[in-house]
Protein backbone atom coordinates (compact mmCIF):
# COMPACT_ATOMS: atom_id res chain seq x y z
CA UNK A 1 0.00 0.00 0.00
CA UNK A 2 1.65 3.40 -1.28
CA UNK A 3 1.98 5.85 1.83
CA UNK A 4 -0.13 9.07 1.66
CA UNK A 5 2.59 11.05 2.90
CA UNK A 6 3.10 13.05 -0.07
CA UNK A 7 -0.88 14.11 -0.20
CA UNK A 8 -0.97 14.89 2.83
CA UNK A 9 2.00 18.10 2.69
CA UNK A 10 0.41 18.50 -0.77
CA UNK A 11 -2.59 20.36 0.35
CA UNK A 12 -1.41 19.92 4.22
CA UNK A 13 -1.02 17.72 6.87
CA UNK A 14 -4.99 16.98 6.75
CA UNK A 15 -6.17 19.53 8.74
CA UNK A 16 -9.01 18.62 11.24
CA UNK A 17 -12.35 18.29 9.85
CA UNK A 18 -13.52 21.43 8.65
CA UNK A 19 -16.97 22.25 10.72
CA UNK A 20 -20.08 23.90 9.37
CA UNK A 21 -22.98 24.72 11.85
CA UNK A 22 -21.70 21.35 13.97
CA UNK A 23 -21.83 19.06 10.18
CA UNK A 24 -18.83 17.88 8.61
CA UNK A 25 -18.57 20.05 5.29
CA UNK A 26 -17.52 16.43 3.63
CA UNK A 27 -20.58 14.35 5.29
CA UNK A 28 -22.88 17.33 4.69
CA UNK A 29 -22.16 17.34 0.44
CA UNK A 30 -22.10 13.59 0.53
CA UNK A 31 -19.99 13.27 -2.32
CA UNK A 32 -18.38 10.00 -2.81
CA UNK A 33 -14.73 10.31 -2.30
CA UNK A 34 -12.26 8.09 -4.94
CA UNK A 35 -9.76 6.08 -2.75
CA UNK A 36 -6.44 5.80 -3.33
CA UNK A 37 -3.89 4.21 -4.37
CA UNK A 38 -5.34 5.21 -7.79
CA UNK A 39 -4.27 3.62 -10.91
CA UNK A 40 -3.10 5.81 -13.67
CA UNK A 41 -1.59 5.48 -16.75
CA UNK A 42 2.20 7.23 -17.84
CA UNK A 43 1.36 8.09 -21.00
CA UNK A 44 -1.12 10.76 -19.79
CA UNK A 45 0.88 12.66 -18.09
CA UNK A 46 4.29 12.43 -20.35
CA UNK A 47 5.15 13.09 -23.75
CA UNK A 48 6.05 10.44 -25.84
CA UNK A 49 9.84 11.57 -25.96
CA UNK A 50 9.70 11.21 -22.13
CA UNK A 51 8.36 7.83 -22.01
CA UNK A 52 11.70 5.80 -22.99
CA UNK A 53 14.95 6.68 -24.13
CA UNK A 54 18.71 5.12 -24.13
CA UNK A 55 19.15 2.90 -21.17
CA UNK A 56 15.81 3.39 -19.71
CA UNK A 57 11.83 3.13 -19.78
CA UNK A 58 9.19 4.22 -17.93
CA UNK A 59 6.80 1.49 -16.80
CA UNK A 60 2.61 2.79 -18.02
CA UNK A 61 1.31 1.59 -15.02
CA UNK A 62 1.40 4.47 -12.84
CA UNK A 63 0.14 4.68 -8.42
CA UNK A 64 -1.33 7.68 -7.32
CA UNK A 65 -1.73 8.36 -3.91
CA UNK A 66 -4.05 11.69 -4.30
CA UNK A 67 -1.59 14.11 -5.27
CA UNK A 68 1.07 12.66 -6.63
CA UNK A 69 2.19 9.94 -8.87
CA UNK A 70 4.86 7.57 -8.29
CA UNK A 71 6.66 6.43 -11.57
CA UNK A 72 8.77 2.93 -12.17
CA UNK A 73 11.78 3.19 -14.35
CA UNK A 74 13.23 -0.13 -16.09
CA UNK A 75 16.60 1.44 -16.61
CA UNK A 76 20.02 -0.19 -17.12
CA UNK A 77 20.96 0.45 -13.93
CA UNK A 78 17.75 -1.78 -12.49
CA UNK A 79 13.84 -0.86 -11.85
CA UNK A 80 13.97 2.39 -10.32
CA UNK A 81 10.47 4.17 -8.56
CA UNK A 82 10.34 7.57 -8.28
CA UNK A 83 7.39 10.13 -6.56
CA UNK A 84 6.68 13.03 -8.46
CA UNK A 85 6.94 14.10 -12.36
CA UNK A 86 9.97 16.45 -10.83
CA UNK A 87 11.85 13.71 -9.27
CA UNK A 88 10.91 11.52 -12.52
CA UNK A 89 12.42 14.06 -15.00
CA UNK A 90 15.31 14.66 -12.44
CA UNK A 91 16.18 10.89 -12.55
CA UNK A 92 15.84 10.63 -16.11
CA UNK A 93 18.40 13.28 -16.22
CA UNK A 94 20.55 11.42 -14.13
CA UNK A 95 20.39 8.06 -15.96
CA UNK A 96 21.70 10.39 -19.40
CA UNK A 97 24.38 12.06 -17.50
CA UNK A 98 25.67 8.69 -16.55
CA UNK A 99 25.21 7.16 -19.46
CA UNK A 100 27.43 9.89 -21.52
CA UNK A 101 29.98 9.85 -18.67
CA UNK A 102 30.34 5.72 -19.33
CA UNK A 103 30.97 6.46 -22.78
CA UNK A 104 33.63 9.14 -21.85
CA UNK A 105 35.97 6.20 -20.22
CA UNK A 106 36.33 4.91 -23.44
CA UNK A 107 37.70 7.71 -24.62
CA UNK A 108 41.66 8.28 -25.45
CA UNK A 109 41.55 12.18 -23.34
CA UNK A 110 39.85 10.34 -20.31
CA UNK A 111 42.68 7.26 -20.54
CA UNK A 112 45.41 10.23 -20.65
CA UNK A 113 43.96 12.07 -18.09
CA UNK A 114 43.59 9.53 -15.59
CA UNK A 115 47.14 8.37 -15.84
CA UNK A 116 48.36 11.92 -14.71
CA UNK A 117 45.73 11.60 -12.02
CA UNK A 118 47.03 9.28 -9.55
CA UNK A 119 50.68 11.03 -9.71
CA UNK A 120 49.23 14.53 -9.50
CA UNK A 121 47.26 13.56 -6.57
CA UNK A 122 50.13 12.11 -4.44
CA UNK A 123 52.06 14.62 -5.72
CA UNK A 124 49.47 17.42 -4.91
CA UNK A 125 48.92 16.27 -1.52
CA UNK A 126 52.45 15.89 -0.68
CA UNK A 127 53.25 19.19 -1.39
CA UNK A 128 50.46 20.37 1.33
CA UNK A 129 53.26 19.27 3.57
CA UNK A 130 56.53 20.24 1.77
CA UNK A 131 55.68 23.54 0.83
CA UNK A 132 52.05 25.06 3.11
CA UNK A 133 52.34 28.14 2.22
CA UNK A 134 53.16 28.56 -1.66
CA UNK A 135 50.79 25.37 -2.25
CA UNK A 136 47.90 26.73 -0.56
CA UNK A 137 47.81 30.37 -1.81
CA UNK A 138 47.45 27.90 -5.00
CA UNK A 139 44.92 25.53 -3.91
CA UNK A 140 42.73 27.55 -1.85
CA UNK A 141 42.61 31.42 -2.73
CA UNK A 142 42.64 32.65 0.60
CA UNK A 143 43.92 30.10 3.41
CA UNK A 144 40.93 31.25 5.79
CA UNK A 145 38.19 30.01 3.14
CA UNK A 146 40.34 27.02 2.78
CA UNK A 147 40.65 26.05 6.12
CA UNK A 148 37.23 26.56 7.02
CA UNK A 149 36.65 24.02 4.03
CA UNK A 150 38.69 21.70 5.43
CA UNK A 151 37.83 22.05 9.54
CA UNK A 152 33.57 21.31 8.19
CA UNK A 153 34.41 18.40 6.01
CA UNK A 154 36.01 17.08 9.35
CA UNK A 155 33.66 18.14 11.65
CA UNK A 156 30.39 18.75 10.25
CA UNK A 157 27.10 16.35 10.73
CA UNK A 158 26.07 16.94 7.34
CA UNK A 159 25.89 13.80 5.65
CA UNK A 160 26.47 15.85 2.00
CA UNK A 161 29.54 17.46 3.51
CA UNK A 162 32.64 16.50 1.39
CA UNK A 163 35.54 14.53 2.55
CA UNK A 164 38.31 16.49 4.35
CA UNK A 165 40.70 14.86 1.91
CA UNK A 166 39.03 15.02 -1.17
CA UNK A 167 38.10 18.64 -0.53
CA UNK A 168 42.44 19.37 -0.15
CA UNK A 169 43.11 18.17 -3.64
CA UNK A 170 40.34 19.63 -5.38
CA UNK A 171 38.19 16.30 -6.23
CA UNK A 172 34.71 17.57 -4.80
CA UNK A 173 34.96 20.65 -6.78
CA UNK A 174 35.63 18.73 -9.83
CA UNK A 175 32.47 16.27 -8.62
CA UNK A 176 30.31 19.92 -8.06
CA UNK A 177 31.58 21.10 -11.40
CA UNK A 178 30.90 18.84 -14.03
CA UNK A 179 27.76 17.73 -11.93
CA UNK A 180 26.08 21.10 -12.33
CA UNK A 181 27.50 21.46 -15.83
CA UNK A 182 25.29 18.43 -16.87
CA UNK A 183 22.09 19.72 -14.95
CA UNK A 184 22.38 17.11 -12.41
CA UNK A 185 21.92 17.61 -8.28
CA UNK A 186 25.71 16.91 -6.85
CA UNK A 187 24.27 15.38 -4.40
CA UNK A 188 21.96 13.22 -5.83
CA UNK A 189 21.50 9.71 -4.00
CA UNK A 190 21.79 8.23 -7.67
CA UNK A 191 24.79 5.59 -7.13
CA UNK A 192 25.48 4.92 -10.66
CA UNK A 193 25.76 8.37 -11.64
CA UNK A 194 27.80 9.56 -8.38
CA UNK A 195 30.18 6.60 -9.26
CA UNK A 196 31.31 7.95 -12.26
CA UNK A 197 31.36 10.99 -11.67
CA UNK A 198 33.68 9.89 -9.06
CA UNK A 199 35.98 8.30 -11.42
CA UNK A 200 35.93 11.25 -13.97
CA UNK A 201 36.59 13.78 -11.06
CA UNK A 202 39.56 11.48 -10.05
CA UNK A 203 41.15 12.44 -13.25
CA UNK A 204 40.63 16.44 -12.86
CA UNK A 205 41.14 16.81 -8.97
CA UNK A 206 45.37 16.80 -10.04
CA UNK A 207 44.92 19.23 -13.15
CA UNK A 208 44.27 16.81 -15.97
CA UNK A 209 40.84 18.68 -17.28
CA UNK A 210 39.12 16.65 -19.76
CA UNK A 211 37.54 18.88 -21.91
CA UNK A 212 35.07 16.95 -23.23
CA UNK A 213 33.52 17.18 -19.62
CA UNK A 214 31.31 19.42 -20.51
CA UNK A 215 29.07 17.15 -21.95
CA UNK A 216 25.60 18.39 -22.85
CA UNK A 217 23.00 15.73 -21.75
CA UNK A 218 19.54 17.93 -23.00
CA UNK A 219 17.07 18.59 -20.90
CA UNK A 220 14.55 15.15 -20.10
CA UNK A 221 11.90 14.99 -23.06
CA UNK A 222 10.09 17.96 -24.40
CA UNK A 223 7.76 18.11 -21.49
CA UNK A 224 7.10 22.03 -21.37
CA UNK A 225 8.26 23.43 -18.20
CA UNK A 226 9.50 19.92 -16.37
CA UNK A 227 13.37 21.21 -16.87
CA UNK A 228 12.98 24.21 -14.21
CA UNK A 229 15.39 22.28 -12.19
CA UNK A 230 17.85 21.96 -14.70
CA UNK A 231 17.60 25.51 -15.89
CA UNK A 232 17.68 26.93 -12.17
CA UNK A 233 20.91 24.88 -11.59
CA UNK A 234 22.09 26.39 -14.20
CA UNK A 235 21.11 30.06 -13.06
CA UNK A 236 23.36 28.98 -9.93
CA UNK A 237 25.82 27.02 -11.50
CA UNK A 238 28.81 29.29 -10.26
CA UNK A 239 27.15 29.49 -6.08
CA UNK A 240 26.77 25.88 -6.77
CA UNK A 241 30.06 24.80 -8.14
CA UNK A 242 32.53 27.67 -5.81
CA UNK A 243 30.95 26.27 -2.53
CA UNK A 244 31.07 23.21 -0.18
CA UNK A 245 28.20 22.35 1.91
CA UNK A 246 29.58 24.20 4.59
CA UNK A 247 29.88 27.15 2.77
CA UNK A 248 26.23 26.90 0.79
CA UNK A 249 24.84 26.49 4.49
CA UNK A 250 26.62 29.68 5.53
CA UNK A 251 25.51 31.53 2.43
CA UNK A 252 21.71 30.35 3.07
CA UNK A 253 21.63 30.91 6.89
CA UNK A 254 22.39 34.57 5.96
CA UNK A 255 20.26 34.58 3.39
CA UNK A 256 17.64 33.57 5.61
CA UNK A 257 18.34 36.13 8.33
CA UNK A 258 18.33 38.75 6.05
CA UNK A 259 14.90 38.47 4.98
CA UNK A 260 13.68 38.67 8.54
CA UNK A 261 13.80 34.44 9.50
CA UNK A 262 14.74 33.92 13.49
CA UNK A 263 17.91 32.13 13.48
CA UNK A 264 16.43 29.38 15.17
CA UNK A 265 14.43 29.00 12.72
CA UNK A 266 17.23 29.26 9.85
CA UNK A 267 18.97 26.47 11.85
CA UNK A 268 15.83 24.26 12.04
CA UNK A 269 15.55 24.25 8.13
CA UNK A 270 19.40 23.82 7.32
CA UNK A 271 19.76 21.28 9.72
CA UNK A 272 17.09 19.17 8.14
CA UNK A 273 19.40 16.76 5.74
CA UNK A 274 16.19 15.43 4.14
CA UNK A 275 17.08 18.16 1.45
CA UNK A 276 20.55 18.13 -0.22
CA UNK A 277 22.50 21.00 -0.19
CA UNK A 278 21.62 21.78 -3.59
CA UNK A 279 18.02 21.86 -2.92
CA UNK A 280 17.89 24.18 0.17
CA UNK A 281 19.85 26.62 -1.74
CA UNK A 282 16.76 26.53 -4.43
CA UNK A 283 14.63 26.75 -1.54
CA UNK A 284 16.34 29.93 0.35
CA UNK A 285 17.42 31.59 -3.25
CA UNK A 286 12.98 31.21 -3.68
CA UNK A 287 12.06 32.63 -0.74
CA UNK A 288 14.26 35.54 -1.76
CA UNK A 289 12.77 36.02 -4.91
CA UNK A 290 9.68 36.47 -3.44
CA UNK A 291 10.49 40.28 -2.39
CA UNK A 292 8.78 42.20 -0.11
CA UNK A 293 6.16 40.18 0.95
CA UNK A 294 5.42 39.00 4.63
CA UNK A 295 4.60 35.52 6.19
CA UNK A 296 8.27 33.87 4.82
CA UNK A 297 8.58 32.66 8.52
CA UNK A 298 5.44 30.41 7.79
CA UNK A 299 6.86 28.48 4.63
CA UNK A 300 9.97 28.16 6.68
CA UNK A 301 8.67 26.46 9.51
CA UNK A 302 6.31 24.64 7.14
CA UNK A 303 9.44 23.37 5.00
CA UNK A 304 11.78 22.38 8.57
CA UNK A 305 9.63 19.30 9.31
CA UNK A 306 9.99 17.45 5.72
CA UNK A 307 10.19 13.78 7.51
CA UNK A 308 11.53 12.47 4.45
CA UNK A 309 13.05 13.14 0.87
CA UNK A 310 9.75 12.52 -1.07
CA UNK A 311 8.24 15.41 1.00
CA UNK A 312 11.63 17.43 1.19
CA UNK A 313 11.48 17.56 -3.25
CA UNK A 314 7.89 18.45 -3.14
CA UNK A 315 8.26 21.12 -0.73
CA UNK A 316 11.27 22.33 -2.54
CA UNK A 317 9.32 22.21 -5.83
CA UNK A 318 6.25 23.97 -3.75
CA UNK A 319 8.57 27.04 -2.53
CA UNK A 320 9.63 27.69 -6.32
CA UNK A 321 6.10 27.55 -7.35
CA UNK A 322 5.09 30.19 -4.87
CA UNK A 323 7.93 31.90 -5.64
CA UNK A 324 7.20 32.31 -9.38
CA UNK A 325 3.67 33.15 -8.78
CA UNK A 326 4.74 36.05 -6.35
CA UNK A 327 7.42 37.18 -8.97
CA UNK A 328 5.24 36.80 -12.45
CA UNK A 329 1.88 37.16 -11.67
CA UNK A 330 0.95 38.77 -8.51
CA UNK A 331 2.32 39.56 -4.85
CA UNK A 332 1.39 38.49 -1.99
CA UNK A 333 1.78 37.36 1.65
CA UNK A 334 1.66 33.82 2.95
CA UNK A 335 -0.65 32.62 5.64
CA UNK A 336 -0.97 29.82 7.91
CA UNK A 337 -4.20 28.23 7.30
CA UNK A 338 -3.93 24.92 9.82
CA UNK A 339 -0.32 24.56 9.63
CA UNK A 340 -0.24 24.66 6.06
CA UNK A 341 1.63 27.26 3.61
CA UNK A 342 -0.74 29.52 1.41
CA UNK A 343 -0.89 32.84 -0.31
CA UNK A 344 -3.26 35.80 -0.47
CA UNK A 345 -2.37 37.82 -3.09
CA UNK A 346 -2.74 41.30 -2.77
CA UNK A 347 -6.08 41.77 -5.10
CA UNK A 348 -7.75 39.57 -2.55
CA UNK A 349 -7.27 35.83 -3.75
CA UNK A 350 -7.01 32.91 -1.30
CA UNK A 351 -3.96 31.07 -4.02
CA UNK A 352 -2.55 26.95 -3.64
CA UNK A 353 0.04 26.92 -6.30
CA UNK A 354 1.23 23.58 -6.24
CA UNK A 355 3.62 20.85 -7.82
CA UNK A 356 0.71 18.20 -8.24
CA UNK A 357 0.74 15.74 -10.48
CA UNK A 358 -2.83 14.56 -10.08
CA UNK A 359 -5.44 15.49 -7.47
CA UNK A 360 -8.16 12.95 -6.98
CA UNK A 361 -10.99 13.86 -4.96
CA UNK A 362 -10.11 12.02 -1.24
CA UNK A 363 -10.82 12.54 2.35
CA UNK A 364 -7.49 14.81 2.70
CA UNK A 365 -8.02 17.02 -0.03
CA UNK A 366 -11.60 17.93 1.04
CA UNK A 367 -10.44 18.25 4.64
CA UNK A 368 -7.76 21.09 4.04
CA UNK A 369 -9.48 22.95 1.45
CA UNK A 370 -13.06 22.89 3.44
CA UNK A 371 -10.20 24.48 6.06
CA UNK A 372 -9.08 26.96 3.62
CA UNK A 373 -12.17 27.65 2.41
CA UNK A 374 -13.57 28.49 5.88
CA UNK A 375 -10.49 30.47 6.60
CA UNK A 376 -11.51 32.98 3.10
CA UNK A 377 -15.18 33.40 4.96
CA UNK A 378 -13.57 34.87 8.11
CA UNK A 379 -11.04 36.86 6.30
CA UNK A 380 -12.77 38.82 3.79
CA UNK A 381 -11.04 37.09 0.89
CA UNK A 382 -12.86 37.27 -2.64
CA UNK A 383 -11.73 34.61 -4.30
CA UNK A 384 -9.58 30.97 -3.77
CA UNK A 385 -8.03 29.50 -6.67
CA UNK A 386 -5.48 26.29 -7.22
CA UNK A 387 -3.37 26.47 -9.26
CA UNK A 388 -1.54 23.18 -10.60
CA UNK A 389 1.38 21.65 -11.86
CA UNK A 390 -0.13 18.82 -12.95
CA UNK A 391 -3.56 17.61 -13.49
CA UNK A 392 -7.19 16.99 -11.51
CA UNK A 393 -9.63 14.19 -11.63
CA UNK A 394 -13.26 14.74 -12.70
CA UNK A 395 -14.31 14.46 -9.31
CA UNK A 396 -12.29 17.15 -7.76
CA UNK A 397 -12.96 19.30 -10.04
CA UNK A 398 -16.88 19.00 -10.07
CA UNK A 399 -16.51 18.67 -5.80
CA UNK A 400 -14.11 21.96 -5.38
CA UNK A 401 -15.79 23.86 -8.27
CA UNK A 402 -19.07 23.36 -6.35
CA UNK A 403 -17.69 24.72 -3.25
CA UNK A 404 -16.87 28.14 -5.29
CA UNK A 405 -12.73 27.24 -6.50
CA UNK A 406 -11.16 28.02 -9.06
CA UNK A 407 -9.15 25.10 -10.75
CA UNK A 408 -6.39 26.02 -13.27
CA UNK A 409 -4.29 22.90 -14.52
CA UNK A 410 -1.11 22.34 -16.90
CA UNK A 411 0.29 25.07 -15.12
CA UNK A 412 3.44 26.74 -16.15
CA UNK A 413 4.32 29.71 -14.52
CA UNK A 414 7.77 32.01 -16.01
CA UNK A 415 10.88 32.11 -13.37
CA UNK A 416 12.75 34.79 -12.03
CA UNK A 417 15.76 32.67 -12.46
CA UNK A 418 15.18 31.40 -16.50
CA UNK A 419 14.63 35.39 -17.13
CA UNK A 420 17.74 35.99 -14.70
CA UNK A 421 20.32 33.46 -17.44
CA UNK A 422 18.43 34.31 -20.48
Amino acid sequence: MLSHKIHKRALGFVAAATLVYGVSLVSALDEPFQQPPLELIASDFLPKSVLSGEGYAVDERVVNDGTQNTYTIKSDYGVLTVTGGYALLARIQEIKATRALEQLKDSDEFKDAAKGAVTGMVEGGKALWDEPVDTTKAAAKGVGRWLSNIGSSVTSEDPHQDNAFETTVGYDVAKRGYAVAMGVDPYTDFEPFQERLGEVASATAAGAMVTSMAINVGAAGSLVGTAATVTRLASMQNLLKDNPPSALTKLNRETLLAMGIGGYQADALLKNYNYTPAEMTMICEALKWMGDITGREIFVAYAASAPDRDVAQFLQHYAEMLSDYIATVETGDIVDISGNAWLVSRSGSLVGAFPIDYLAWVEGVAETTGAASEYVSGHGIKRKELLLKGKVSPQARAALENRGWKISENVRLASPADAASS
